[in-house]
């Protein structure tokens, strides 16, 4: 160890250093040769295949972004077609009941004039007695005017009589 190399006096052997960067680079070559161009293709592997897992998850982001988007639009189709329809129900519901109040207007009216046609015919028939009644007291009136003579006030007397009978016929 004294050859007056200075790194004998750390302790450090130069021919046993060199052997021991010799078996380095040797060792570095051969795990270049055999190894690395592996592990470089594994790494490159791995590299691609987190870059396509990105873009996929990307993609999947991007689509259910759109699919997001549709049902936000079918949504509101929806929400337009429900309205359409509560629209239309209730264009139908007036439209029945116009139609339910026509029906009743004109049944109503249908009853109204079957009364009035009622009441007028009853009028006709309580007319047509009155008349009766009205000719039978003329000719009870008659007959006895012809069987007696009748003076001014008999006469006048008559007729009063005749008036009354005809408004109680008339009242009752």
């Amino acid at each position: 160890m004294g050859d007056g190399n200075p790194l004998s006096a750390l302790g450090i052997d130069l021919n046993f250093l060199i052997m021991q960067i010799v078996n380095f680079c040797v060792l570095l070559l051969v795990l270049y040769l055999v190894g690395y161009k592996r592990f470089l293709k594994t790494m490159d592997r791995r590299a691609q295949l987190i870059k396509e897992s990105l873009e996929a998850g990307e993609r999947a982001k991007l689509e259910a972004a759109s699919a997001e988007q549709e049902v936000a639009l079918k949504i509101e189709e929806a929400s337009v077609s429900g309205q359409k329809i509560v629209e239309q129900a209730s264009k139908a519901a007036e439209e029945v009941r116009r139609r339910v109040e026509s029906d009743a207007r004109k049944e109503a009216e249908a009853i109204i004039e079957k009364a009035r046609a009622e009441t007028k015919r009853e009028k006709e028939e309580a007319m047509s007695e009155l008349r009766k009644e009205v000719a039978d007291l003329a000719v009870a009136v008659a007959g006895k005017a012809i069987s007696q003579s009748l003076d001014a006030s008999t006469q006048k007397a008559l007729i009063d009589n005749v008036m009354k009978e005809a408004v109680s016929l008339g009242k009752g």
